[in-house]
């Protein structure tokens, strides 16, 4: 699956891998993941992080996966 995040300008590097994780499991449980590219858009200064993640998914977990995730 592959996965766009905001990275907040007040997160600093050292805590963006909890965020990560954090995010990540609001679709199911992360088995291994990596950051594939970073955008910073320099008007707004706003930087995005592009995610590949192999996921676990649990049958019973009501979760929905956002059909326009690839």
């Amino acid at each position: 699956m592959e996965l766009e995040l905001d990275w907040p300008s007040q997160l600093s590097l050292f805590d963006l891998k909890d965020y990560i994780l954090t995010k990540l499991k609001n679709y199911g449980e992360p088995l291994r993941w990596a950051i594939t590219s970073l955008t910073t858009h320099s008007e707004n200064k706003i930087q995005n992080i592009s995610i590949e993640v192999v996921l676990i998914i649990n049958q019973e977990k009501e979760t929905e996966i956002d059909p326009d995730l690839s």
